[in-house]
């Protein structure tokens, strides 16, 4: 196993066990270890990495496959998704059948409770940390601004923003308004 991909792995494997709410709500870690723990993306980059991986039809843990094909390609793409998704499946196999036995507890109940607001406050440090990395211009600021206020306001499909901000994002490009 290469150096990268031994890394790719570690920084995974360390995570996997903590995927409560997805890979969304692991953007934060996931850029923390990729980026500046191991230095095999830039802030550029790792953004990048997760808006294309976002465009993929599939679950959002293709996120991770993606990176891993960037940092190392196919052999990064094997093991970054075995390391995300090996351990979490057989602990998730061994706690499904652990609670079936006490499905009717209240310390299970409150549990389940609790982690509804952990997930959603995950979900909008994600989103704070790839906005972070992702426009470090006017107009990147300006593009992750509106199409927040966009999806709050108007609540329509995603792949309207996307589009729209793809097209302005190219048009900034070539008037020399945005760093690419």
């Amino acid at each position: 196993m290469s150096e990268e991909t031994s890394k790719l792995f570690w920084a995974f494997f360390s995570t996997a066990f903590f995927a409560i709410g997805g890979a969304s709500a692991l953007i934060p870690e996931f850029h923390r270890q990729i980026v500046e723990n191991y230095g095999l993306m830039n802030d550029a980059q790792f953004a990048s990495s997760v808006a294309l991986a976002q465009l993929a039809p599939g679950p959002n843990m293709l996120m991770v496959s993606f990176i891993g094909w960037q940092v190392a390609g196919l052999p990064g793409l094997l093991v970054s998704t075995f390391a995300i998704v090996g351990p979490p499946s057989l602990l998730a196999f061994g706690v499904g059948r652990a609670m079936e036995r006490v499905k009717d507890s209240p310390v299970l109940k409150a549990i389940k409770v609790s982690l509804a607001p952990i997930v959603v406050g995950m979900m909008v440090a994600s989103g704070l940390i790839t906005a972070q990395a992702a426009g470090h211009d006017a107009v990147g600021y300006g593009l992750t601004a509106a199409s927040a206020a966009f999806m709050l306001m108007f609540r329509r499909n995603p792949l309207w923003v996307i589009c729209a901000g793809g097209l302005i994002g190219v048009a900034a490009g070539r008037l020399g308004l945005m760093t690419l």
